[in-house]
Protein backbone atom coordinates (compact mmCIF):
# COMPACT_ATOMS: atom_id res chain seq x y z
CA UNK A 1 0.00 0.00 0.00
CA UNK A 2 1.34 3.43 -0.97
CA UNK A 3 2.18 5.62 2.05
CA UNK A 4 -0.08 8.59 2.58
CA UNK A 5 2.92 10.91 2.89
CA UNK A 6 6.51 10.35 1.80
CA UNK A 7 9.23 12.89 2.48
CA UNK A 8 12.61 12.20 0.88
CA UNK A 9 15.82 14.06 1.70
CA UNK A 10 14.02 17.36 2.28
CA UNK A 11 16.24 20.38 2.93
CA UNK A 12 15.25 24.03 3.12
CA UNK A 13 17.17 27.25 3.61
CA UNK A 14 15.69 30.72 3.88
CA UNK A 15 17.24 33.62 1.97
CA UNK A 16 19.89 35.53 3.95
CA UNK A 17 20.07 32.74 6.59
CA UNK A 18 23.43 31.02 6.96
CA UNK A 19 22.27 27.47 7.73
CA UNK A 20 19.54 25.06 6.66
CA UNK A 21 16.29 25.20 8.61
CA UNK A 22 15.49 21.65 7.50
CA UNK A 23 18.36 19.29 6.71
CA UNK A 24 17.94 15.96 4.93
CA UNK A 25 14.51 15.05 6.36
CA UNK A 26 13.13 11.65 5.32
CA UNK A 27 10.08 9.82 6.71
CA UNK A 28 6.77 8.31 5.63
CA UNK A 29 3.27 8.30 7.09
CA UNK A 30 0.86 5.46 6.40
CA UNK A 31 -2.84 5.96 5.66
CA UNK A 32 -4.67 6.61 8.95
CA UNK A 33 -1.46 6.72 11.01
CA UNK A 34 -0.75 9.30 13.73
CA UNK A 35 2.70 10.69 14.51
CA UNK A 36 4.13 13.20 17.00
CA UNK A 37 6.72 15.64 15.64
CA UNK A 38 8.98 16.77 18.48
CA UNK A 39 12.00 19.02 18.75
CA UNK A 40 13.44 22.18 20.25
CA UNK A 41 11.93 25.57 19.48
CA UNK A 42 13.18 26.83 16.12
CA UNK A 43 14.20 23.43 14.73
CA UNK A 44 11.91 23.66 11.69
CA UNK A 45 8.75 21.83 12.80
CA UNK A 46 6.37 24.55 11.61
CA UNK A 47 8.45 24.99 8.45
CA UNK A 48 7.84 21.31 7.69
CA UNK A 49 4.11 22.00 7.99
CA UNK A 50 4.31 24.74 5.36
CA UNK A 51 6.13 22.31 3.06
CA UNK A 52 3.49 19.62 3.52
CA UNK A 53 0.55 21.95 2.80
CA UNK A 54 2.21 23.29 -0.37
CA UNK A 55 2.86 26.87 0.75
CA UNK A 56 6.57 26.16 0.33
CA UNK A 57 8.29 26.32 -2.10
CA UNK A 58 5.67 28.48 -3.91
CA UNK A 59 5.88 31.28 -1.32
CA UNK A 60 9.44 30.57 -0.15
CA UNK A 61 12.13 33.22 -0.14
CA UNK A 62 14.92 30.69 -0.22
CA UNK A 63 15.77 27.26 -1.61
CA UNK A 64 14.16 23.84 -1.15
CA UNK A 65 15.43 20.45 -2.31
CA UNK A 66 14.11 16.92 -1.94
CA UNK A 67 10.68 15.43 -2.57
CA UNK A 68 7.32 15.47 -0.82
CA UNK A 69 4.73 13.01 -2.12
CA UNK A 70 1.14 13.04 -0.85
CA UNK A 71 -1.44 10.51 -2.07
CA UNK A 72 1.13 9.28 -4.58
CA UNK A 73 1.70 12.70 -6.20
CA UNK A 74 4.53 15.22 -5.67
CA UNK A 75 3.21 18.33 -3.97
CA UNK A 76 4.60 20.47 -6.81
CA UNK A 77 2.23 18.71 -9.25
CA UNK A 78 -0.85 19.97 -7.38
CA UNK A 79 -2.44 23.18 -8.63
CA UNK A 80 -2.63 26.12 -6.19
CA UNK A 81 -5.44 25.46 -3.70
CA UNK A 82 -5.72 21.75 -4.47
CA UNK A 83 -3.64 20.63 -1.49
CA UNK A 84 -5.88 22.53 0.94
CA UNK A 85 -8.59 19.97 0.18
CA UNK A 86 -6.24 17.16 1.18
CA UNK A 87 -4.01 18.66 3.88
CA UNK A 88 -5.65 20.65 6.66
CA UNK A 89 -3.57 22.65 9.17
CA UNK A 90 -4.64 24.01 12.55
CA UNK A 91 -2.06 26.50 13.81
CA UNK A 92 -0.99 27.50 17.33
CA UNK A 93 -2.84 30.82 17.24
CA UNK A 94 -6.29 30.30 15.69
CA UNK A 95 -6.88 34.02 15.23
CA UNK A 96 -4.18 34.14 12.54
CA UNK A 97 -6.46 31.92 10.42
CA UNK A 98 -9.66 33.97 10.76
CA UNK A 99 -10.74 36.65 8.27
CA UNK A 100 -14.54 36.87 8.78
CA UNK A 101 -16.69 38.19 11.62
CA UNK A 102 -19.00 35.26 12.42
CA UNK A 103 -18.57 31.54 12.92
CA UNK A 104 -20.81 30.63 10.00
CA UNK A 105 -19.10 33.01 7.58
CA UNK A 106 -15.64 31.84 8.63
CA UNK A 107 -16.38 28.22 7.77
CA UNK A 108 -18.15 29.22 4.56
CA UNK A 109 -15.17 31.30 3.42
CA UNK A 110 -12.90 28.31 2.82
CA UNK A 111 -15.65 26.32 1.14
CA UNK A 112 -16.46 29.17 -1.25
CA UNK A 113 -12.78 29.43 -2.16
CA UNK A 114 -12.71 25.82 -3.34
CA UNK A 115 -16.00 26.30 -5.23
CA UNK A 116 -18.18 24.00 -3.14
CA UNK A 117 -21.74 24.27 -4.52
CA UNK A 118 -23.86 26.79 -2.57
CA UNK A 119 -26.49 24.18 -1.70
CA UNK A 120 -23.77 21.98 -0.14
CA UNK A 121 -22.07 24.71 1.92
CA UNK A 122 -24.80 24.92 4.57
CA UNK A 123 -24.71 21.17 5.11
CA UNK A 124 -20.91 21.17 5.47
CA UNK A 125 -21.02 24.04 7.97
CA UNK A 126 -23.55 22.20 10.12
CA UNK A 127 -21.59 18.94 9.90
CA UNK A 128 -18.31 20.62 10.90
CA UNK A 129 -19.86 22.42 13.89
CA UNK A 130 -21.51 19.18 15.01
CA UNK A 131 -18.18 17.38 14.91
CA UNK A 132 -16.63 19.89 17.34
CA UNK A 133 -19.76 20.32 19.51
CA UNK A 134 -20.31 23.96 18.53
CA UNK A 135 -23.71 23.84 16.80
CA UNK A 136 -25.07 26.53 19.13
CA UNK A 137 -22.36 29.02 18.11
CA UNK A 138 -23.19 29.09 14.40
CA UNK A 139 -24.39 32.72 14.45
CA UNK A 140 -21.87 33.91 17.06
CA UNK A 141 -19.35 36.67 16.50
CA UNK A 142 -15.84 35.19 16.60
CA UNK A 143 -14.55 37.88 18.95
CA UNK A 144 -16.98 36.69 21.64
CA UNK A 145 -15.60 33.13 21.69
CA UNK A 146 -13.20 31.82 24.32
CA UNK A 147 -9.72 30.61 23.38
CA UNK A 148 -10.84 26.99 23.39
CA UNK A 149 -13.87 27.79 21.25
CA UNK A 150 -11.72 29.67 18.74
CA UNK A 151 -9.41 26.68 18.46
CA UNK A 152 -12.42 24.42 17.87
CA UNK A 153 -13.67 26.84 15.21
CA UNK A 154 -10.28 26.68 13.47
CA UNK A 155 -10.61 22.90 13.55
CA UNK A 156 -14.19 23.08 12.19
CA UNK A 157 -13.00 25.25 9.28
CA UNK A 158 -10.50 22.57 8.34
CA UNK A 159 -12.91 19.65 8.84
CA UNK A 160 -15.43 21.32 6.53
CA UNK A 161 -12.86 20.99 3.74
CA UNK A 162 -12.80 17.22 4.44
CA UNK A 163 -9.03 16.66 4.29
CA UNK A 164 -7.59 13.18 4.72
CA UNK A 165 -4.45 14.52 6.43
CA UNK A 166 -4.74 16.78 9.48
CA UNK A 167 -1.72 18.67 10.84
CA UNK A 168 -1.96 20.22 14.31
CA UNK A 169 0.77 22.81 15.00
CA UNK A 170 0.81 23.28 18.80
CA UNK A 171 -2.99 23.56 18.89
CA UNK A 172 -3.25 23.63 22.70
CA UNK A 173 -0.45 26.12 23.50
CA UNK A 174 -2.85 28.98 24.30
CA UNK A 175 -5.53 26.96 26.08
CA UNK A 176 -6.34 26.59 29.75
CA UNK A 177 -5.89 23.05 31.16
CA UNK A 178 -9.56 22.07 30.87
CA UNK A 179 -9.98 23.50 27.35
CA UNK A 180 -6.78 21.67 26.39
CA UNK A 181 -8.12 18.32 27.60
CA UNK A 182 -11.44 18.99 25.86
CA UNK A 183 -9.76 19.75 22.52
CA UNK A 184 -7.56 16.65 22.69
CA UNK A 185 -10.58 14.46 23.47
CA UNK A 186 -12.35 16.03 20.48
CA UNK A 187 -9.40 15.18 18.22
CA UNK A 188 -9.36 11.59 19.51
CA UNK A 189 -13.07 11.20 18.84
CA UNK A 190 -12.79 12.70 15.34
CA UNK A 191 -9.81 10.49 14.53
CA UNK A 192 -11.88 7.45 15.46
CA UNK A 193 -14.93 8.63 13.49
CA UNK A 194 -13.24 9.96 10.34
CA UNK A 195 -10.01 7.94 10.12
CA UNK A 196 -7.79 10.74 8.81
CA UNK A 197 -4.01 10.64 9.04
CA UNK A 198 -2.65 12.89 11.77
CA UNK A 199 0.58 14.83 12.38
CA UNK A 200 0.82 16.50 15.79
CA UNK A 201 3.48 19.12 16.50
CA UNK A 202 3.59 19.68 20.25
CA UNK A 203 5.77 20.50 23.24
CA UNK A 204 3.29 19.37 25.90
CA UNK A 205 2.71 15.66 25.26
CA UNK A 206 0.25 14.72 27.98
CA UNK A 207 -2.92 13.09 26.61
CA UNK A 208 -1.33 12.82 23.13
CA UNK A 209 0.88 9.75 23.63
CA UNK A 210 -1.94 7.20 23.59
CA UNK A 211 -3.14 8.66 20.28
CA UNK A 212 0.27 8.76 18.58
CA UNK A 213 2.97 6.63 20.17
CA UNK A 214 5.27 6.98 17.15
CA UNK A 215 7.40 10.11 17.26
CA UNK A 216 9.73 11.93 14.88
CA UNK A 217 12.42 13.80 16.84
CA UNK A 218 14.29 16.79 15.41
CA UNK A 219 17.56 18.25 16.63
CA UNK A 220 18.53 21.94 16.72
CA UNK A 221 19.98 21.70 13.21
CA UNK A 222 16.70 20.65 11.62
CA UNK A 223 17.68 16.98 11.17
CA UNK A 224 15.75 13.92 12.36
CA UNK A 225 17.70 11.86 14.90
CA UNK A 226 14.96 9.40 15.86
CA UNK A 227 11.86 7.85 14.30
CA UNK A 228 10.01 5.26 16.38
CA UNK A 229 8.02 4.68 19.55
CA UNK A 230 8.24 7.00 22.55
CA UNK A 231 9.32 4.13 24.81
CA UNK A 232 12.19 3.21 22.49
CA UNK A 233 13.25 6.86 22.27
CA UNK A 234 13.46 7.09 26.05
CA UNK A 235 15.43 3.83 26.29
CA UNK A 236 17.95 4.53 23.53
CA UNK A 237 18.12 8.31 23.09
CA UNK A 238 17.57 9.77 26.53
CA UNK A 239 20.75 11.88 26.47
CA UNK A 240 19.93 13.29 23.04
CA UNK A 241 16.37 14.10 24.13
CA UNK A 242 17.65 15.99 27.17
CA UNK A 243 20.39 17.70 25.15
CA UNK A 244 17.96 18.91 22.51
CA UNK A 245 15.50 20.17 25.12
CA UNK A 246 12.62 17.96 23.99
CA UNK A 247 9.77 17.69 26.46
CA UNK A 248 8.68 14.26 27.68
CA UNK A 249 5.26 13.58 29.22
CA UNK A 250 4.98 15.11 32.70
CA UNK A 251 4.49 11.73 34.37
CA UNK A 252 7.63 10.45 32.66
CA UNK A 253 9.64 13.48 33.80
CA UNK A 254 8.74 12.72 37.42
CA UNK A 255 9.80 9.06 37.37
CA UNK A 256 12.87 9.12 35.09
CA UNK A 257 15.33 10.17 37.84
CA UNK A 258 14.40 6.95 39.68
CA UNK A 259 14.82 4.60 36.69
CA UNK A 260 18.18 2.89 36.21
CA UNK A 261 17.01 -0.10 34.18
CA UNK A 262 16.95 1.04 30.53
CA UNK A 263 14.92 -2.02 29.52
CA UNK A 264 12.05 -1.02 31.83
CA UNK A 265 9.12 0.76 30.15
CA UNK A 266 8.38 3.99 32.00
CA UNK A 267 4.83 5.32 32.45
CA UNK A 268 3.82 7.85 29.80
CA UNK A 269 0.40 8.68 31.22
CA UNK A 270 -1.23 9.02 34.61
CA UNK A 271 -3.17 5.84 33.83
CA UNK A 272 0.10 3.97 33.25
CA UNK A 273 1.43 5.29 36.55
CA UNK A 274 -1.71 4.40 38.52
CA UNK A 275 -1.37 0.73 37.55
CA UNK A 276 2.00 0.53 39.32
CA UNK A 277 1.94 3.48 41.73
CA UNK A 278 3.14 1.25 44.57
CA UNK A 279 6.47 0.80 42.76
CA UNK A 280 7.33 4.49 43.01
CA UNK A 281 7.23 5.11 46.75
CA UNK A 282 10.83 6.38 46.64
CA UNK A 283 9.91 9.53 44.68
CA UNK A 284 10.67 12.73 46.59
CA UNK A 285 7.78 15.10 45.99
CA UNK A 286 8.22 18.87 45.93
CA UNK A 287 6.00 20.32 48.61
CA UNK A 288 4.71 23.85 48.04
CA UNK A 289 3.99 24.69 51.67
CA UNK A 290 2.97 27.84 53.48
CA UNK A 291 6.15 28.76 55.28
CA UNK A 292 6.71 32.43 54.40
CA UNK A 293 4.81 35.38 55.87
CA UNK A 294 4.38 37.64 52.85
CA UNK A 295 2.11 40.04 54.72
CA UNK A 296 5.18 41.66 56.32
CA UNK A 297 6.31 43.08 52.96
CA UNK A 298 5.35 46.53 51.69
CA UNK A 299 2.56 46.82 49.13
CA UNK A 300 3.86 47.59 45.61
CA UNK A 301 0.65 47.54 43.53
CA UNK A 302 -2.92 47.85 44.73
CA UNK A 303 -6.13 47.41 42.77
CA UNK A 304 -9.14 49.13 44.31
CA UNK A 305 -12.57 48.14 42.92
CA UNK A 306 -11.26 47.90 39.34
CA UNK A 307 -13.75 47.10 36.56
CA UNK A 308 -13.37 46.95 32.80
CA UNK A 309 -16.02 46.77 30.07
CA UNK A 310 -15.47 46.26 26.33
CA UNK A 311 -18.13 45.91 23.60
CA UNK A 312 -20.84 46.01 26.27
CA UNK A 313 -19.30 42.97 27.95
CA UNK A 314 -17.96 43.06 31.51
CA UNK A 315 -14.38 41.77 31.42
CA UNK A 316 -13.42 42.60 35.03
CA UNK A 317 -15.79 43.27 37.91
CA UNK A 318 -14.79 45.02 41.14
CA UNK A 319 -11.26 43.59 41.39
CA UNK A 320 -9.51 44.47 44.65
CA UNK A 321 -6.09 42.87 45.16
CA UNK A 322 -2.66 43.85 46.45
CA UNK A 323 0.73 42.78 45.08
CA UNK A 324 3.61 43.11 47.52
CA UNK A 325 7.14 44.18 46.67
CA UNK A 326 8.77 40.76 46.61
CA UNK A 327 6.22 38.15 45.60
CA UNK A 328 6.03 35.54 42.86
CA UNK A 329 2.35 35.73 41.97
CA UNK A 330 0.61 33.54 39.40
CA UNK A 331 -2.64 34.69 37.78
CA UNK A 332 -4.67 31.78 36.44
CA UNK A 333 -8.13 30.97 35.15
CA UNK A 334 -9.99 29.81 32.07
CA UNK A 335 -9.53 31.42 28.65
CA UNK A 336 -11.55 34.63 28.59
CA UNK A 337 -11.63 35.08 32.37
CA UNK A 338 -9.93 38.51 32.21
CA UNK A 339 -6.31 37.63 33.06
CA UNK A 340 -4.61 39.57 30.26
CA UNK A 341 -6.83 42.61 30.78
CA UNK A 342 -6.01 42.63 34.49
CA UNK A 343 -2.27 42.34 33.80
CA UNK A 344 -2.35 45.27 31.36
CA UNK A 345 -4.25 47.41 33.84
CA UNK A 346 -1.71 46.53 36.55
CA UNK A 347 1.09 47.60 34.19
CA UNK A 348 -0.64 50.86 33.27
CA UNK A 349 -1.11 49.83 29.62
CA UNK A 350 -4.90 50.03 29.87
CA UNK A 351 -7.10 52.19 32.05
CA UNK A 352 -9.99 50.64 33.97
CA UNK A 353 -13.53 51.87 33.36
CA UNK A 354 -13.84 52.36 37.10
CA UNK A 355 -11.62 51.91 40.12
CA UNK A 356 -7.98 52.85 40.69
CA UNK A 357 -4.59 51.13 40.58
CA UNK A 358 -1.95 52.48 42.94
CA UNK A 359 1.80 52.07 42.55
CA UNK A 360 3.71 52.91 45.70
CA UNK A 361 0.58 54.58 47.04
CA UNK A 362 0.22 56.91 44.01
CA UNK A 363 -2.41 56.34 41.26
CA UNK A 364 -0.93 55.02 38.03
CA UNK A 365 -2.54 57.92 36.16
CA UNK A 366 -0.21 60.30 38.02
CA UNK A 367 2.97 58.47 37.00
CA UNK A 368 5.13 59.73 34.15
CA UNK A 369 5.37 57.00 31.47
CA UNK A 370 9.17 56.92 31.56
CA UNK A 371 9.27 56.60 35.33
CA UNK A 372 6.53 53.95 35.29
CA UNK A 373 8.54 51.75 32.88
CA UNK A 374 11.49 51.90 35.28
CA UNK A 375 9.24 50.37 37.93
CA UNK A 376 7.29 47.79 35.89
CA UNK A 377 8.35 45.70 32.90
CA UNK A 378 5.67 43.96 30.80
CA UNK A 379 6.00 40.97 28.44
CA UNK A 380 3.08 40.68 26.01
CA UNK A 381 1.28 37.45 25.15
CA UNK A 382 1.97 38.20 21.47
CA UNK A 383 5.71 39.05 21.26
CA UNK A 384 5.38 41.03 18.02
CA UNK A 385 3.48 43.74 19.89
CA UNK A 386 6.66 44.98 21.56
CA UNK A 387 9.38 44.68 18.90
CA UNK A 388 10.76 48.01 17.61
CA UNK A 389 14.26 47.24 16.25
CA UNK A 390 15.59 45.44 13.18
CA UNK A 391 17.90 42.88 14.82
CA UNK A 392 17.67 40.59 17.82
CA UNK A 393 20.74 42.20 19.40
CA UNK A 394 19.42 45.75 18.99
CA UNK A 395 16.03 44.73 20.38
CA UNK A 396 17.59 43.55 23.65
CA UNK A 397 20.07 46.44 23.83
CA UNK A 398 17.50 49.16 23.09
CA UNK A 399 16.40 50.00 26.65
CA UNK A 400 19.98 49.98 27.93
CA UNK A 401 21.05 52.35 25.16
CA UNK A 402 18.17 54.69 26.04
CA UNK A 403 19.50 54.80 29.62
CA UNK A 404 23.02 55.62 28.48
CA UNK A 405 24.59 52.38 29.72
CA UNK A 406 28.22 52.03 28.57
CA UNK A 407 28.58 49.97 25.38
CA UNK A 408 30.92 47.41 26.97
CA UNK A 409 28.35 46.69 29.69
CA UNK A 410 25.58 46.48 27.10
CA UNK A 411 27.57 43.90 25.13
CA UNK A 412 28.23 41.84 28.27
CA UNK A 413 24.62 41.87 29.49
CA UNK A 414 23.07 41.26 26.07
CA UNK A 415 25.57 38.51 25.25
CA UNK A 416 24.87 36.69 28.51
CA UNK A 417 21.11 36.73 27.96
CA UNK A 418 21.44 35.66 24.31
CA UNK A 419 23.47 32.64 25.42
CA UNK A 420 21.13 31.67 28.25
CA UNK A 421 18.04 31.87 26.04
CA UNK A 422 19.60 30.09 23.07
CA UNK A 423 19.51 33.10 20.73
CA UNK A 424 23.24 33.65 20.12
CA UNK A 425 23.01 32.30 16.55
CA UNK A 426 20.24 34.78 15.73
CA UNK A 427 21.92 38.01 16.85
CA UNK A 428 21.68 39.66 13.42
CA UNK A 429 18.26 38.24 12.50
CA UNK A 430 15.19 40.44 12.29
CA UNK A 431 12.85 39.63 15.21
CA UNK A 432 9.96 38.84 12.86
CA UNK A 433 11.97 36.07 11.14
CA UNK A 434 12.20 34.04 14.37
CA UNK A 435 9.98 31.09 15.26
CA UNK A 436 7.14 31.72 17.70
CA UNK A 437 9.09 30.16 20.55
CA UNK A 438 12.15 32.27 19.74
CA UNK A 439 10.04 35.44 19.57
CA UNK A 440 8.70 34.65 23.01
CA UNK A 441 12.25 34.27 24.37
CA UNK A 442 13.28 37.55 22.75
CA UNK A 443 10.34 39.39 24.31
CA UNK A 444 11.37 38.13 27.74
CA UNK A 445 15.02 39.00 27.09
CA UNK A 446 14.07 42.62 26.37
CA UNK A 447 12.58 42.85 29.86
CA UNK A 448 14.98 40.87 32.03
CA UNK A 449 18.00 42.76 30.64
CA UNK A 450 16.67 45.77 32.55
CA UNK A 451 16.31 46.21 36.31
CA UNK A 452 12.64 47.00 36.96
CA UNK A 453 11.24 46.36 40.44
CA UNK A 454 8.46 44.18 39.04
CA UNK A 455 8.02 42.06 35.91
CA UNK A 456 4.54 41.23 34.62
CA UNK A 457 4.59 38.39 32.08
CA UNK A 458 1.66 37.12 30.03
CA UNK A 459 2.13 33.38 29.30
CA UNK A 460 5.94 33.58 28.97
CA UNK A 461 6.58 29.83 28.75
CA UNK A 462 4.14 28.63 26.11
CA UNK A 463 5.76 27.24 22.97
CA UNK A 464 9.13 26.72 24.68
CA UNK A 465 11.22 23.56 24.60
CA UNK A 466 12.27 21.98 27.88
CA UNK A 467 15.82 23.36 27.94
CA UNK A 468 14.79 26.93 27.20
CA UNK A 469 11.89 26.74 29.62
CA UNK A 470 14.34 25.68 32.35
CA UNK A 471 16.80 28.48 31.56
CA UNK A 472 14.01 31.05 31.36
CA UNK A 473 12.57 30.11 34.72
CA UNK A 474 16.09 30.01 36.20
CA UNK A 475 16.64 33.60 35.09
CA UNK A 476 13.28 34.73 36.47
CA UNK A 477 13.97 32.92 39.73
CA UNK A 478 17.36 34.64 39.90
CA UNK A 479 15.70 38.04 39.44
CA UNK A 480 13.14 37.11 42.07
CA UNK A 481 15.84 36.13 44.56
CA UNK A 482 17.51 39.51 43.96
CA UNK A 483 14.30 41.27 45.00
CA UNK A 484 12.29 41.66 41.78
CA UNK A 485 8.57 40.97 42.07
CA UNK A 486 7.15 38.55 39.48
CA UNK A 487 3.54 38.51 38.31
CA UNK A 488 2.90 35.79 35.74
CA UNK A 489 -0.21 34.81 33.83
CA UNK A 490 0.01 31.10 33.16
CA UNK A 491 -1.99 27.97 32.36
CA UNK A 492 0.92 25.81 33.55
CA UNK A 493 -0.03 24.40 36.95
CA UNK A 494 3.39 22.74 37.30
CA UNK A 495 4.97 26.17 37.09
CA UNK A 496 2.54 27.49 39.70
CA UNK A 497 3.27 24.56 42.00
CA UNK A 498 7.05 24.85 41.68
CA UNK A 499 7.59 28.61 41.73
CA UNK A 500 4.64 30.70 42.88
CA UNK A 501 4.25 32.06 46.41
CA UNK A 502 0.63 32.86 45.69
CA UNK A 503 -2.03 32.31 43.04
CA UNK A 504 -4.90 34.59 42.06
CA UNK A 505 -7.69 32.81 40.16
CA UNK A 506 -10.10 34.74 37.94
CA UNK A 507 -13.46 33.36 36.87
CA UNK A 508 -15.77 35.40 34.62
CA UNK A 509 -13.94 38.58 35.54
CA UNK A 510 -13.99 38.12 39.30
CA UNK A 511 -11.41 36.93 41.83
CA UNK A 512 -12.57 33.55 43.12
CA UNK A 513 -9.36 32.50 44.89
CA UNK A 514 -6.33 34.31 46.27
CA UNK A 515 -4.14 31.96 48.28
CA UNK A 516 -1.08 29.72 48.41
CA UNK A 517 -0.96 27.09 45.62
CA UNK A 518 -1.01 24.29 48.23
CA UNK A 519 -4.33 25.60 49.51
CA UNK A 520 -5.80 25.84 46.01
CA UNK A 521 -5.03 22.17 45.32
CA UNK A 522 -7.28 21.29 48.27
CA UNK A 523 -10.33 22.69 46.49
CA UNK A 524 -12.87 20.18 45.06
CA UNK A 525 -11.96 18.93 41.58
CA UNK A 526 -15.37 20.09 40.35
CA UNK A 527 -14.58 23.67 41.34
CA UNK A 528 -11.11 23.63 39.77
CA UNK A 529 -12.59 22.37 36.49
CA UNK A 530 -15.21 25.13 36.59
CA UNK A 531 -12.37 27.65 36.90
CA UNK A 532 -10.46 26.10 33.98
CA UNK A 533 -7.76 24.62 36.21
CA UNK A 534 -6.30 21.17 36.71
CA UNK A 535 -4.13 19.76 39.49
CA UNK A 536 -0.36 19.66 38.88
CA UNK A 537 0.85 16.23 37.85
CA UNK A 538 3.02 16.00 41.00
CA UNK A 539 -0.05 16.39 43.20
CA UNK A 540 -2.01 13.79 41.22
CA UNK A 541 0.84 11.27 41.35
CA UNK A 542 1.48 11.89 45.03
CA UNK A 543 -2.16 11.22 45.84
CA UNK A 544 -2.09 7.99 43.83
CA UNK A 545 1.01 6.86 45.73
CA UNK A 546 -0.58 7.60 49.08
CA UNK A 547 -3.68 5.70 48.05
CA UNK A 548 -1.66 2.69 46.88
CA UNK A 549 0.50 2.69 50.03
CA UNK A 550 -2.59 1.71 51.98
CA UNK A 551 -2.65 -1.61 50.14
CA UNK A 552 0.94 -2.37 49.13
CA UNK A 553 4.27 -2.75 50.82
CA UNK A 554 6.56 0.00 49.44
CA UNK A 555 9.13 -1.29 46.97
CA UNK A 556 12.13 0.47 45.46
CA UNK A 557 12.59 0.57 41.70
Amino acid sequence: MTPHVTVQDLSLRFEFVERDTLSGISFSLEQGESILVLGPSGCGKSTLTLCLNGLYPRELDGALSGDIIINGKPTLSYKPGQLSRIVGVVFQDPETQFCMLTVEDEIAFGLENIAVPREEIEERIDDALRLVDMEHFKQSTISTLSGGQKQKLALACILAMRPNLLILDEPTANLDPIARIDLIQTIKRLKSELGFSLIIIEHQLDQWTDLANRCLMFDKNGSVFFDGSMQQAIRSHRKEIEGEGIWLPKVTQQVLPYVNDKTHDVPLTLEDFSREAHLWSGIQWDENVENIELETQDIFLECNQVSYIANDKTILKDISITIREHEFVAIAGANGSGKTTLSRILAGLQRPVSGTVFLGGKPLTEWNEGELRKEIGYVFQNPEHQFVMNTVYDEIAFSLQMKGVHESEIQERVGRILKLLGLTSYTKNHPFTLSQGQKRRLSIATMIVDEQKMLILDEPTFGQDAATNYEMMLMLEERYQRGTGIVMITHDMELVHNYADRIIVLHEGEVVADCRPAKLWQQPDRLLREWGLDLPIQVKMQRLCKKEDQYHVPTST
